[in-house]
């Protein structure tokens, strides 16, 4: 009967181990940040700079539900630059004129990991498949 607590013991205790294991292993982690970055890059389609719009980051997570989404408009040259909370981003757009021409694309989203201090995020929009 010993024996049998014991095995239990053990398995139960790798069981933990492993959970733990999975919990940092593939997952983002979840950031409740309130440092302020920049974020700077270019917005292209078709390999083409977008021309005017906006891209918005959205900070909020789990830990940051008070975060505010920020914008940034979209330059003739499809670059932009934008302050927003280090960690986890979604990054969405309000594009006017693709929106009329290819249906969907503006609504694109992407996840971003802002890191600290400046960075680059350069995104290619593509026309999701039917």
């Amino acid at each position: 009967m010993r024996r049998f607590v014991m095995r239990s013991g053990l398995a139960a205790l790798a069981a933990v181990v492993a959970l733990a294991g999975c919990e940092g292993g593939n997952t983002p982690s979840v950031s409740g940040s309130s440092t302020e970055v920049t974020v700077h890059g270019t917005v292209t389609y078709k390999g083409q700079p977008v021309t005017e719009g906006q891209i918005q980051f959205d900070p909020a997570n789990i830990k940051r539900r008070d975060a505010k989404i920020v914008s940034a408009p979209i330059g003739k040259d499809g670059s932009y630059t934008i302050k927003t909370l280090q960690g986890e981003n979604t990054v969405r757009f309000q594009l006017p004129t693709l929106s009329k021409q290819d249906f969907g694309v503006a609504s694109a989203s992407f996840p971003y990991d802002a890191p600290a201090g400046d960075s680059s995020f350069n995104i290619e929009l593509t026309k999701p498949n039917p």
